[in-house]
């Protein structure tokens, strides 16, 4: 039985003998996930004057105009609406960012594979990475602003670290499934767009859970996306937490989808050569 070691770092798990050669591995691994994260982070923003700014840039116009029909339009009344809309479209754009830029990332980087031999998870998960430091840096310049109107609790800092790992996990265990699969089948590109826009939209994000009809409640919590933004939500704006039921359901789900990514991912690789 391998590790989850031995799945992602290498595609021959039958070489990891001794602890140092294990230990060598994932050295190595965490060094090209490094450089490769560095690269994308580079080239996103090569010849561009602002820089960075266009990670805060973006989601703030969205929310400006979402959040004006929303409120003008449509009389929604969620507390600290600006707030509670920036959030989610923080962490929206931070998921499907990643999966439409990890989908298509193995076919996109066919010349790099076939040149040099290196654990092929070091391209989706770069990506991730790179978009996790954007995210990292978006929630800490829209906590700025937030503390002087909403306090923040330390109470809820430990559902902050949840929600963070749950997002993680399951944009990883996402990706790689993506990923793996569209080399072979180059549709799941175009589905994956397609899908994400109905998920966002099926997602609370620019509405409230509480105004889901009660019938319908079930359909919302099967996505798991509801919980990791509903925790958000609870850490920043204080609004009311998952259901503990749904929100373990949902954990367990999205540790599937990881486990599933990573051992889809590992089988799929061996292949990658022929197919791309």
């Amino acid at each position: 039985m391998y590790t989850i070691a031995h799945i992602l770092c290498c595609h021959n798990p039958e070489s990891y003998v001794y602890n140092k050669a294990m230990k060598r591995e994932w050295r190595r691994f965490f060094e090209l996930v490094f450089v490769m994260t560095e690269k994308e982070l580079r080239a996103r923003y090569k010849y561009t004057i602002f820089g960075f700014f266009w990670l805060v840039l973006n989601p703030l116009l969205q929310m400006l105009v979402i959040g004006f029909i929303f409120t003008f339009f449509m009389k929604e009344t969620i507390p600290h609406y600006y707030f509670y809309l920036l959030i989610g479209l923080l962490v929206w754009n931070f998921f499907s960012l990643s999966l439409t830029k990890t989908t298509p990332s193995i076919v996109n980087e066919r010349s790099l594979i076939k040149k040099a031999s290196f654990p092929r998870a070091v391209i989706p998960l770069s990506i991730i990475l790179a978009n996790l430091f954007h995210l990292t840096i978006a929630i800490f310049l829209y906590c700025i602003p937030l503390a002087f109107i909403i306090p923040l609790s330390i109470s809820r800092i430990p559902y902050f670290f949840l929600s963070f790992c749950l997002l993680l996990i399951f944009t990883i265990g996402a990706s790689l499934c993506t990923s793996a699969l569209n080399v072979k089948y180059r549709d799941i590109n175009f589905f994956v767009q397609a899908f994400l826009t109905i998920w966002f939209y099926a997602t609370p994000i620019i509405y409230s859970f509480s105004i889901i009809p009660t019938n319908m409640l079930w359909l919302w919590r099967l996505n798991p996306m509801t919980s990791i933004m509903q925790l958000f939500q609870h850490v920043f704006v204080n609004t009311p937490l998952p259901d503990v039921m749904t929100l373990i359901i949902n954990a367990l789900f999205i540790s599937i989808v990881a486990l599933i990514g990573i051992i889809l991912f590992h089988n799929e690789s061996k292949n990658f050569d022929d197919w791309i």
